[in-house]
């Protein structure tokens, strides 16, 4: 019995990661057909014959013509035209109490993955944190500085496992240790609970 229940728990935490990344391909791809897939089942023809194959065939006609929608959508706001007609959107929704705030937060996190001029995430450091001479890892979300020119980090501090929830800090530049690390890297040690962090690392206190 003590064998069988050392390879059950092998078994899961070896099925776990393959689980949970199907499950998240699964949850995208029905995240990009369903908004149209409705629609195209209306337009399939309703044939005895096609019922076997049918909701496969509307799920990746959903799927692309979602694609293409996106790719259109992207190409139209890269225009002039387009990203004056954004703007006028953007202008109404910003006279709407809290819809504002939620939209300028979502659309803030994600311009900071896809402005590449933008250093969001870019650098991963070490703090003492929560108290001296305990070191975690933490990522560059931007930098500022106060009103006497000091430079600080903005910095997410990720929870373990789950590195999407955390901890926003202002942290001053000269209070932090630069990594080699990179974000995937560094995201990978968090949730694996520092099983999966390298040998040596980075802190440089005797």
């Amino acid at each position: 019995m003590g064998k069988a229940k050392y390879y059950f728990v092998i078994g899961i935490f070896s099925i776990i990661p393959f689980a949970v990344t199907i499950w998240l391909i699964n949850w995208t791809l029905k995240l990009f057909a369903s908004p149209i897939q409705p629609v195209v089942e209306y337009l399939l023809p309703n044939v005895e014959s096609f019922l076997p194959i049918q909701p496969y065939i509307s799920f990746l006609a959903s799927l692309i013509l979602t694609t293409i929608c996106v790719i259109l959508c992207g190409f139209l706001v890269s225009s002039v035209f387009g990203k004056l007609f954004f703007s006028k959107i953007e202008t109404r929704i910003a006279q709407i109490p809290m819809v504002n705030t939620l939209y300028q937060t979502i659309k803030g996190i994600t311009d900071s993955f896809s402005n590449s001029k933008k250093k969001s995430f870019s650098k991963v450091v070490l703090i003492e944190y929560p108290k001296e001479n305990i070191w975690t890892i933490a990522l560059v979300t931007g930098e500022s500085k106060n009103k006497k020119g000091k430079e600080f980090y903005h910095l997410f501090l990720p929870s373990t496992p789950n590195p999407t929830t955390g901890y926003m800090l202002y942290t001053p530049v000269d209070k932090v240790i630069m990594t080699s690390l990179n974000p995937e890297d560094a995201i990978k040690i968090i949730m694996s609970g520092g099983t999966m962090s390298p040998d040596e690392n980075e802190i440089t206190i005797q």
